[in-house]
């Protein structure tokens, strides 16, 4: 299960991103490969897993941050389009399904890869598993989730559902992650500026024929293991300040069987 999760982890951060999943994963072994490929070239053995872990991890890491920014600006957008739902059913008196189709055909900034699957002439609970799936965020699976539920009301239950449940609900839900991504941002600025400090520090070494001989022996790889060790406890550490929790996922097509079901055509 845990790998699994991990690998969602990975998904999330390619699709808020914007990349495709297969560019995501051919740059992470690109640059596996090439970090790999530099320790070889230094002869300094513990370089070679060094170099593998930061193909791996350091190149997520530092997107992370731009990952988070974009999706929290996809989610405000969002919400903007779930008060514009709701204002199409209660002044306009649309149905849900039509309502839903024309903000598809006209999604707004941010939105157009997230909201297509709603102009489609396919069925409008698909239409909805797909938005979902295609966001991969807490705010929009939630609402696709609550929209699912209660596409079988009435319209004035879907309006309610909208004013009480997705709107306070999404609304808070962005406030917590807005505040855990500015703490995470400046750790992740500090985490960042130390790497780099200790990179810098590290060529500057090794170019001196003796400190690169040290480093290639044993005892000198014991050193820079060490030496790994506390910078990744210091991370760590870092990390202790503000911990952000998992957000719950929504098996959106089983619902949408459930309904399907119980009638909701």
């Amino acid at each position: 299960m845990r790998r699994w999760r991990l690998l969602e982890r990975e998904r999330d951060v390619a699709a808020n991103l914007g990349w495709p999943w297969r560019r995501w994963l051919g740059v992470r072994l690109a640059l596996i490969a090439a970090g790999v490929g530099l320790g070889l070239l230094s002869r300094i053995w513990i370089l070679v897993v060094i170099g593998g872990l930061l193909g791996a991890f350091g190149f997520r890491f530092a997107l992370a941050g731009t990952a988070a920014s974009r999706r929290l600006r996809m989610e405000r957008a969002f919400l903007g389009r779930l008060r514009d739902l709701r204002d199409r059913m209660a002044v306009a008196n649309q149905s849900l399904d039509t309502a839903l189709q024309e903000i598809g055909r006209d999604p707004g900034p941010g939105l157009e890869y997230v909201l297509a699957p709603l102009a489609r002439s396919a069925s409008t609970l698909d239409n909805i598993v797909e938005v979902g799936l295609r966001a991969r965020s807490p705010v929009v699976e939630y609402a696709c989730a609550v929209l699912l539920w209660t596409r079988s009301r009435s319209l004035d239950g879907l309006i309610e559902a909208i004013d009480e449940l997705l709107l306070p609900v999404g609304s808070a839900q962005l406030a917590v992650q807005e505040e855990a991504a500015v703490t995470l941002a400046q750790q992740r600025a500090v985490t960042i500026a130390m790497s780099a400090l200790m990179l810098v520090m590290f060529v500057i070494v090794i170019r001196v024929d003796s400190f690169r001989a040290f480093y290639q022996s044993f005892a000198g790889n014991v050193v820079l293991v060490g030496v790994v060790i506390i910078f990744g406890l210091l991370v760590s550490l870092l990390g202790v300040i503000v911990q952000v929790r998992d957000w719950t996922r929504w098996d959106l097509r089983r619902l949408a069987e459930e309904q399907e079901r119980l009638g909701a055509h």
